[in-house]
């Protein structure tokens, strides 16, 4: 039987299916730009530690007035909030009021940092004005301690042109 097997013509093998065909490899797209938005944010941060960098001695830089307006408003009130005075103040929260209450899409981002502004902002005021107060009950107190000096030492002086009297030692 095994001769018999010889003659006999072998069984083709099913050729092994051919590997499926390779899919093209895509590279991955690149990531998307953060929206403009983000870039007004980052650029309005960037502008308020610049000025916080530069201090008050040195002479503030410029706002870009290129900004869209609710940047530029913010731009404007950083600005305005380096200064010490009750105007400044007062104008640099008009301006992030005007963020706040913007419409446009330009604002959306960056309205919770103008509030929070807003807030600091009147807390410094608030602040401005109780030491404005404090400094002048300060002066009133140091007028009215010299004034009662000054009379006191008027009454020493009356007191030593007084004549002695005789049952008193000094």
């Amino acid at each position: 039987m095994l001769l018999l097997a010889a003659c006999q013509t072998p069984v083709p093998t099913p050729a092994a299916p051919p590997p499926p065909p390779a899919e093209p490899v895509c590279p991955e797209p690149p990531a998307p730009p953060p929206p403009p938005e983000a870039d007004e944010l980052r650029a309005v941060l960037a502008y308020a530690t610049e000025l916080r960098a530069r201090g008050t001695a040195e002479p503030t830089p410029a706002v870009d007035v290129s900004a869209a307006p609710a940047a530029l408003a913010m731009r404007r009130a950083l600005l305005l909030g380096q200064g010490r005075s009750s105007a400044e103040l007062a104008q640099a929260a008009a301006q992030l009021e005007l963020v706040v209450n913007a419409t446009d899409a330009q604002a959306e981002p960056l309205k919770a940092l103008a509030a929070l502004l807003a807030a600091r902002l009147a807390e410094q005021r608030r602040l401005l004005d109780s030491v404005d107060r404090l400094s002048q009950q300060l002066r009133d107190s140091q007028r009215r301690n010299e004034q009662l000096n000054e009379k006191l030492e008027a009454l020493k002086a009356i007191e030593q042109t007084l004549p002695v009297k005789a049952g008193t030692s000094r």
